[in-house]
């Protein structure tokens, strides 16, 4: 919520002519609250009760996206 509204204050603030510093401001909280919703996305999260005896393996493998 802070970046959306540093990013409108940029965007209010920056006029033709002027120094570009708040254009880049804008620009710099729209990419980022932009990663921030994409790794939101890319999360994953997995819940399981283990019983007595089991055990859990985690692995993290890459492979190509099609």
């Amino acid at each position: 919520m802070l970046l959306r509204l540093l990013e409108l204050l940029a965007l209010r603030r920056r006029r033709r002519g002027s120094s570009g510093i708040w254009t880049g401001v804008a620009f710099a909280a729209f990419l980022v609250r932009w990663y921030q919703r994409r790794a939101e996305r890319d999360t994953i999260s997995l819940c399981e009760e283990l019983q007595p005896g089991e055990s859990l393996v985690i692995s993290h493998t890459t492979s190509p996206r099609g």
